[in-house]
């Protein structure tokens, strides 16, 4: 282990996030900690069983990670394959994958017999830095993202870069934004961000002081989730500060139906929070960022303004033409106001 683990205590649950500096060290440190008498069963991405199913020995269940298959039919299935596998109360579902297995996985541990244990090895840098961290599960219907969904901690997050070695540069700068969106949060300086990202190669994540660096920054982003978390578990109040790009971004992904990735809509999402915050110079701030790193920063031509604005209305924010709109405050801190969806802007 690299760091220090972090402990997200809520009101209901404890969990305990981990940084690991080897994939070796992670696997085994799971099994170690009193793991021999619990039978646990992965969830896991198809594609990070060929990459790294030869790492661990639990029993798995392989699922197709994409937005199209994060639906109640996946979990109806998942849960099929449990009962045929006659699990028990007693059994601990490990999603090993990104944030769409995490999701799922979370949201079956949940359900299955009214609530089974879980914990999470995210694959990628958006699911280390978010959709592992907080609690909250959930699948898409009618491709609306997680519209059915609960708020339930997993018993602990193993993070360690080794799995980011298989992403292309370009794959991996998807995800940046939510590590980008983490720190305008918390008011952090981006520039040193901003300078290591860009010249990161993924592939020399073998280099020790390389590894450290990056995990620093998944670390500092997990810490200020956590924080949030703590503090507001289930999404009534403070903890809403971090759909911040949000709302835009689950619209766009509607409306392009996922051809843009999660991650590179959250960045046109921070972007166009500035917008409608007045706040110009941070928005071509965060546009030169996400431009350098070869990220869109516009809403996509085919977007259709009407259609962005109906995909609000069924956002979960949403209630009587009324979105609770993250934006950014004369210095530059996160707020919360409410805005018409009729008066937000795209442009």
């Amino acid at each position: 282990m690299m760091m220090e683990p972090i402990l997200l205590q809520t009101a209901t649950a404890q969990s305990r996030i981990c940084f690991f500096d080897s994939l070796g060290h992670a696997f085994s440190e799971w099994q170690n900690r009193g793991q021999q008498s619990r039978r646990c069963i992965a969830i896991v991405d198809e594609k990070v069983d060929v990459l790294y199913g030869h790492l661990f020995s639990f029993e798995k269940i392989v699922v197709t990670a994409t937005e199209s298959e994060k639906t109640m039919p996946t979990v109806e299935k998942i849960v099929a394959e449990l009962l045929e596998m006659e699990a028990d109360r007693n059994v601990v579902l490990l999603g090993i994958g990104g944030g769409i297995v995490t999701d799922i996985c979370g949201f079956v541990a949940a359900i299955y017999k009214r609530g089974v244990a879980c914990a999470f090895f995210p694959t990628t840098l958006l699911a280390m830095v978010d959709a592992s961290v907080g609690g909250k599960n959930g699948v898409n219907v009618n491709g609306f993202k997680n519209m059915v969904g609960t708020v339930r901690q997993p018993e602990a997050v193993y993070i360690c870069p080794d799995f980011l070695q298989s992403f292309d540069k370009q794959e991996f700068n998807k995800s940046l934004p939510e590590l980008l969106k983490t720190r305008l949060i918390a008011q952090q300086p981006i520039e040193e961000m901003f300078s290591f990202f860009k010249i990161l190669d993924v592939s020399i994540l073998q280099q020790s002081e390389e590894k450290s660096t990056l995990l620093s920054f998944i670390r500092d982003a997990v810490a200020v989730k956590c924080s949030i978390v703590s503090q507001d578990e289930t999404d009534q109040g403070s903890r809403r500060i971090l759909n911040l790009g949000h709302t835009f971004a689950h619209a766009i992904e509607h409306c392009t139906e996922n051809r843009l990735t999660h991650g590179e809509a959250v960045g046109i999402g921070l972007v166009l929070a500035a917008r409608n915050s007045g706040q110009e110079g941070l928005a071509d701030k965060i546009t030169h960022i996400l431009t350098a790193w070869g990220l869109p920063s516009r809403v996509p031509s085919d977007c259709a303004i009407e259609n962005l604005q109906a995909a609000v209305r069924q956002d979960k924010k949403n209630a009587e033409e009324i979105v609770n709109l993250v934006v950014f405050d004369i210095d530059g801190k996160s707020v919360i106001k409410r805005k018409r969806v009729s008066d937000l802007k795209w442009d």
